[in-house]
C-alpha cells in the first residue's frame, strides 16, 4: 500500500482531491519535444466557476489560459506551446464535465432558410488525429497547384495565434484601417521555406503575390492534416430536425444556463 505523508504540508485527503481524466491529445503528442500524447486534466470546480465569471479575466480574454493553466496538470510544457486543435480538446472535455454535453448555438437552417437555436451534442464530435507524418524539424511538405512551388510549412500553438492577433490588431490601428491582415500574417508564421528560401522577408514577399488559388490550397491543405475534433457536426433544433452546422466557439461556451 501507498505510504502517504499525512504530515506533509502537500498533503490533500483523498475525498478533497479533485477528480480527474486522462485526455488522449490528437496530434499525438509528435509535434512536441517531450512527445506527451496524453495528460492529466482536473473536472471544472465550484472554484474554477469564480474564475471564469471574473470581469477582469473575462475583459482580458484570459479565460481560456487561466483554465488549462489550472486544469492540465502533467504537461511539461506551457500550455499557450499546445497546438490549437489539442487545446480545443481539452476545452471540449472540460465544458462536458462541467456543464453537460449539450451546447446551444444558433444556426441556419437551409429547409427553412432561418437562422434558429440548435443543440449540439459536445460527445459526438470525432477526434481529428495527425496522420501525416512531418520531416525531422517537425515540417510538413506542399507543392502548390499553380506556380509549383514547393512549400514547407508547420503547425501554429495558441501562442502563434495569439500573437498572430496582437499583430493584426496594431497595424490596423496604426494604419487606421479596417482592413484585417491576419490572413497574410497566418501564412507568413506557417511558411518556413518555399523552393528551398527561408529568408522572411523574400517569403514574405512571395506569398503577398501568390495566385489565390495557391493560398486558397495550402490554407485548405493545412486545415486538412491539422489534428483536433472535427467542428463540423449535427444540431437538434427546436422541432426535432438534425441540421448540419458548424460549432462555433463564443462566450457562451463556459456560461451555459444550467
Amino acid at each position: 500500500m501507498e505510504n502517504k505523508n499525512v504530515m506533509s504540508p502537500n498533503y490533500v485527503p483523498e475525498e478533497y482531491s479533485v477528480p480527474y481524466d486522462i485526455i488522449e491529445l490528437p496530434s499525438q503528442g509528435l509535434l512536441y519535444q517531450n512527445k506527451k500524447s496524453s495528460v492529466k486534466v482536473e473536472y471544472l470546480t465550484a472554484m474554477d466557476e469564480t474564475i471564469i465569471t471574473s470581469p477582469n479575466i473575462i475583459a482580458n480574454n484570459k479565460v481560456v489560459d487561466t483554465l488549462l493553466e489550472r486544469k492540465v496538470k502533467d504537461l511539461g510544457f506551457d500550455p499557450s506551446e499546445l497546438l490549437d486543435g489539442d487545446r480545443v480538446a481539452i476545452l471540449v472535455f472540460l465544458r462536458v464535465t462541467g456543464f453537460g454535453n449539450e451546447y446551444t448555438q444558433l444556426i441556419f437552417n437551409e429547409k427553412t432558410g432561418e437562422y434558429e437555436s440548435g443543440v449540439i451534442d459536445l460527445t459526438t464530435l470525432q477526434p481529428k488525429m495527425l496522420t501525416v507524418k512531418p520531416d525531422e524539424n517537425n515540417h510538413f511538405d506542399f507543392q502548390l497547384p499553380i506556380s509549383k512551388k514547393k512549400i514547407k510549412f508547420r503547425l501554429l500553438t495558441a501562442k502563434d495565434e495569439q500573437e498572430i492577433t496582437l499583430q493584426d490588431e496594431s497595424m490596423m490601428k496604426r494604419s487606421n484601417s479596417e482592413i484585417s491582415n491576419k490572413l497574410i500574417l497566418t501564412l507568413e508564421r506557417q511558411v518556413v521555406s518555399i523552393d528551398g528560401e527561408t529568408d522572411k522577408m523574400k517569403i514574405s514577399n512571395i506569398l503577398k503575390n501568390l495566385k489565390i488559388m495557391d493560398s486558397r490550397s495550402l490554407r485548405k491543405y493545412i486545415g486538412e492534416i491539422e489534428p483536433g475534433l472535427n467542428l463540423q457536426t449535427v444540431a437538434r433544433t427546436q422541432g426535432g430536425e438534425s441540421v448540419s452546422c458548424f460549432l462555433r466557439f463564443n462566450r457562451t461556451f463556459f456560461w451555459p444556463e444550467l
